[in-house]
């Protein structure tokens, strides 16, 4: 009997070491992939119409930013008035009331998060056309439901860094999307250089369209890892992807490093107690994993918007992929190019994507075979449905115009909706270290 015991137990043993050594080989080779994902598909916006490399930073104070929404009727909210423009609907029946949030240095969701709390109300009761920088000055029109009037009242200037203006009792809901684009007063600030000389480069220069890439911020700004965590999950692979957005450091100091390590070793709940609470969505996805035991289901405590965000990044880095591919042959319409407003147009890459013909479509197509994409795949099971569009592959810019101040710069341009200030910003300053 002792000796079965003993064997019994050496059996057990060399079962538990087993184990040990799979999930160390596992750990291994998942790091591996993440790591090679890493090198392999890097922020690729690479080609410039004009790359004056002139040194300067932005946003060394978020006033240096500022960005106006431009509704879909063309009216400009300009930052720090009340436009007085806004009229109430006589026949209105208690439904929707619109606002102008003003803010400086918050993010949309985290100011639309504190006026819920302010008014004691729901998230699901305020809307907005579309997000806005944080570390910038930033105007845009909310709508809400469901609260008073006088509610807005009351906190309209009770809030650091926010507030209402133009507070509109209407019929209308307003829905992601609602606007024309924004308008953007961005100073840059010069290191050792005469910033009339440099208005007087610009003077030169004619600027009418930009290329169309999706912008840093879509793919992380401070942790560009958010299209990685995008192919993952459409290869139903959300074990890799949970690993990559919590754990994976790259750029980051202190606690944070060391939680991300801890994922990356399986201590959840060491990771659990080293985040830090500003890490709001990673805490939430490791506590769910802990509860379910489901990577998928981690993912799934996400807000939509957010869960949306990583497929949307891939999809992204897609697009960006076809101007740099479609540089070389220009931008006049080619045969067999899809037009938006005589502009050619790349495929964002979904489940209901129209490809093009042509140089265009050869350029789509050879995109599509070398990351093995099966277009219907783009339907996510349990997580989300991507049809795809089409998107210009350059962009307008309108009323382009500079002056110079003291200590340097200042850019006014509007774009449409969906376009990135910061692509144009790229064509200016040397360094894209210093736009975000």
């Amino acid at each position: 009997m002792k000796n079965y015991l003993i064997g019994y137990r050496r059996k057990l043993e060399s079962l538990k070491n087993l184990e040990d050594y799979r999930k160390k080989i596992e750990k291994k080779y998942r790091k591996k992939k993440i790591r090679k994902l890493i090198e392999e598909i890097k922020i690729n916006l690479d080609k410039y119409f004009i790359n004056l490399k002139i040194e300067g930073i932005i946003k060394k104070y978020p006033e240096d930013f500022i960005v106006e929404e431009i509704t879909k009727d063309g009216i400009i909210l300009e930052y720090g008035k009340d436009l007085g423009i806004f009229k109430d609907d006589p026949n209105w029946k208690g439904a929707f009331i619109h606002f102008t949030l003003e803010k400086i240095n918050w993010n949309t969701l985290d100011a639309i998060g504190e006026l819920v709390k302010r008014t004691n109300s729901k998230r699901k009761n305020f809307g907005f056309a579309g997000t806005k920088d944080k570390y910038a000055a930033t105007t845009q029109r909310v709508g809400c439901f469901g609260i008073k009037v006088e509610a807005l009242e009351r906190i309209k200037d009770s809030i650091k860094g926010i507030k209402i203006r133009d507070i509109q009792r209407t019929n209308k809901k307003l829905k992601l999307g609602d606007l024309w684009g924004n308008r953007f007063t961005i100073k840059v600030r010069l290191k050792d250089r005469d910033p009339q000389e440099v208005v007087d480069i610009l003077k030169d220069i004619k600027l009418n369209y930009i290329l169309n890439y999706y912008g840093i911020q879509r793919f992380g700004t401070d942790r560009p890892i958010t299209h990685i965590v995008g192919k993952l999950i459409y290869n139903r692979d959300f074990e890799g992807a949970f690993y990559a957005y919590c754990g994976t450091p790259l750029f980051e100091e202190g606690r944070v490093r060391e939680a991300r390590k801890l994922v990356d070793e399986g201590d959840f709940k060491g990771a659990l107690k080293m985040y830090p609470k500003e890490l709001y969505y990673e805490r939430k996805m490791l506590k769910r994993y802990l509860e379910t035991g489901s990577f998928i289901k981690s993912f799934k405590v996400l807000p939509p918007h957010l869960r949306c965000m990583f497929i949307n990044a891939y999809q992204s880095y897609l697009f960006n992929e076809m101007i740099n591919r479609r540089f070389q042959y220009g931008f006049e319409p080619q045969e067999g190019d899809i037009l938006f407003g005589g502009i050619p147009t790349g495929a964002v890459l979904g489940r209901k994507c129209r490809l093009a013909e042509g140089i265009q479509g050869e350029i789509e197509r050879d995109i599509i075979e070398e990351e093995g994409i099966d277009l219907q795949r783009f339907y996510i099971e349990d997580f989300g449905d991507f049809p795809g569009t089409r998107r210009r592959l350059i962009t307008k810019v309108y009323d382009f115009t500079f002056w110079a101040e003291e200590d340097g710069v200042v850019l006014r341009f509007k774009l449409e909706k969906g376009c990135y200030a910061t692509v144009l910003l790229r064509e200016f300053i040397k360094d894209d270290k210093n736009i975000k």
